[in-house]
């Protein structure tokens, strides 16, 4: 297991109803259309409280049987752990006999730090929307260490996916809900947080005039 990050959030807006989220922009090269972050953490706040996230940065690569698209709820049908510096677990195949199943894919992407592989078979269903399949990276958060989806896209027949594990982290308060895909383009609010080399905790204060201040 890795360092832990956390990151407090703190609301002292008027505005009722909201709920605070935290999004990781990971980079996914891929094959198939966009790729959409999703709300990760997420937590409804009132007036005056608090919360702090933590995650650290251990990746599972998940599947659904949906379409990824933005405005929808994003939602996992199974998963496997990955690890950028194994050999054996860097890349994974995803493959379909009946049900869609993960497995292991030695030797099928050289170790690069920083950088994980899904591959799709050939036996994998055409994509349709309603179906998918789409991908997703997930990290671990809490002390439980459990994965959680973070960026996610479509996928189908014989499709290479390749994910860049140097996440960019932004913060946003509204009407959002847990898994919810982000079109981050067209996405009003949005705070960037840095995590700088050896820093592991920030703090930050949506104030009464709903503008973000770092307390940290």
């Amino acid at each position: 297991m890795g360092d832990q990050f956390q990151l407090t959030l703190k609301n002292e807006s008027d505005q009722p109803g909201l709920t605070f989220a935290v999004y990781t922009v990971i980079d996914m090269i891929t094959q198939s259309t966009e790729t959409f972050p999703l709300a990760w953490q997420t937590k409804r706040l009132n007036k005056g409280n608090r919360v702090t996230f933590s995650w650290t940065l251990d990746y599972s690569l998940m599947f659904s049987t949906q379409g990824a698209q933005a405005g929808a709820i994003w939602t996992e049908n199974g998963s496997i752990d990955v690890q950028d510096s194994s050999a054996r677990h860097n890349s994974v195949l995803l493959d379909y006999d009946g049900d869609y199943l993960f497995k292991y894919n030695p030797g099928g992407h050289a170790v690069k730090n920083g950088y994980v592989y899904l591959d799709t078979t050939a036996q994998v269903p055409k994509y349709t929307p309603q179906a998918g399949p789409s991908v997703a990276l997930a990290i671990a958060v809490g002390e439980s260490g459990t994965p959680t989806p973070a960026v996610a896209g479509n996928s189908g027949i014989n499709l290479d996916h390749q994910f860049d594990l140097h996440p960019t982290y932004y913060i946003q308060a509204g009407q959002i809900e847990q898994g919810q895909m982000a079109d981050l383009t067209t996405t009003t609010a949005l705070q960037k947080v840095v995590f700088e080399p050896g820093v592991y905790q920030q703090f930050w204060t949506l104030s009464e005039d709903n503008t973000w201040i770092n307390n940290s």
